[in-house]
């Protein structure tokens, strides 16, 4: 994002605040306060988003600005329609933002809007396992592993001055509708054996709407690299009544469906070993949280977005 910070940080061509620093101000430690070492991903399913309702496509403008996050891991977008907001964010002095997208999933693609700003994409994005066909039997009837495909690049981040690469995956499994357990828990498997054996950087970050909680039994290869101390899972996502709900219902049933993976390679700060989460909730629990609610689903979506910030150290630290 554009951060109006250290000076001997790179110079912007767009100069804008560091919204996110101004909101959590109140949860940084404080030996973080003056620390720009930090990237910030946000994870959002915006629920059919196009450019044919030009009233929403606002509201999400507004809302993205606000957030001004480095990357944006977006899900459930029609192609080509984040190029309009990309300028708008832009003209709007946000952050130089670009756009990129998957080409599986139809109208509810996986995408990526990244502040060219701050971190630079290091080779073309891909979709995992384009050429693998894979299927689960689900009922005795072959289904797709993966509705969209995993949505990959590397990317580079302080690129003037220590620079931190990373490969980032943008996920959109399997919705519960219909079950869909197969489906995620081959799909669990599958990235499993991708962090472990066929990844080009040890630095991993996998983020999105995973369509279930992190305590369902599909998960169960992830947690085994956790027990083997490869990634961060659970420690990153918390779990049953402590999660903070990112899926919401008119009904008023919430869950934690946007996750987090990390690999232990990842080098952060001694305080991030894991994760803090920061109740975003305190609106919907008002009196008027159902007619907020309802709003909020109606003209927005039925997911909130979902902040991770990473302190960064020096390996050799």
């Amino acid at each position: 994002m554009a951060k109006n910070k250290k000076s001997n940080r790179p110079s912007a061509s767009t100069v804008g605040k560091d919204n996110l620093s101004r909101y959590l101000k109140d949860f940084i430690p404080d030996q973080l306060e003056s620390d720009d070492r930090f990237l910030d991903i946000i994870t959002w399913n915006i629920k059919f988003f196009n450019t044919r309702d030009s009233k929403r496509v606002e509201n999400i403008k507004s809302i993205l600005q606000e957030l001004n996050a480095d990357i944006f891991v977006l899900q459930e977008i029609e192609e080509g329609s984040l190029d309009e907001l990309a300028e708008m964010l832009t003209r709007s002095r946000a952050g130089l933002y670009k756009a990129i997208y998957g080409t599986t999933g139809g109208d509810q693609r996986v995408a990526m809007l990244y502040d060219m700003d701050w971190v630079k994409a290091s080779n073309s994005p891909i979709e995992l396992f384009a050429t693998e066909n894979l299927t689960v039997s689900v009922d005795g009837t072959n289904k797709a592993v993966f509705p969209r495909l995993p949505l990959y690049t590397n990317f580079v981040a302080f690129r003037e001055e220590e620079p931190f690469d990373f490969d980032l995956v943008g996920v959109h499994l399997k919705s519960q509708r219909g079950g869909g357990n197969e489906q995620r828990a081959a799909a669990a498997e599958r990235l499993a054996k991708w962090i472990t054996q066929e990844a080009t950087d040890e630095d991993i970050i996998i983020v999105g709407d995973w369509n279930a909680p992190p305590e369902r039994p599909e998960w169960q290869p992830l947690k085994e690299l956790e027990e083997q101390g490869k990634i961060k899972f659970q420690g990153w996502n918390e779990a049953g009544d402590k999660a903070e709900a990112s899926h919401l219902s008119v009904g008023g049933r919430r869950s934690r469906l946007d996750l987090i993976v990390v690999t232990e390679t990842v080098p952060l700060e001694k305080n991030q070993e894991e994760a803090t989460v920061i109740n975003w909730n305190a609106l919907l629990d008002s009196s008027n949280s159902p007619q907020i609610l309802k709003e909020v689903i109606d003209t927005i979506s039925d997911h909130l977005p979902v902040l991770t910030r990473f302190y960064f150290k020096d390996k050799d630290d």
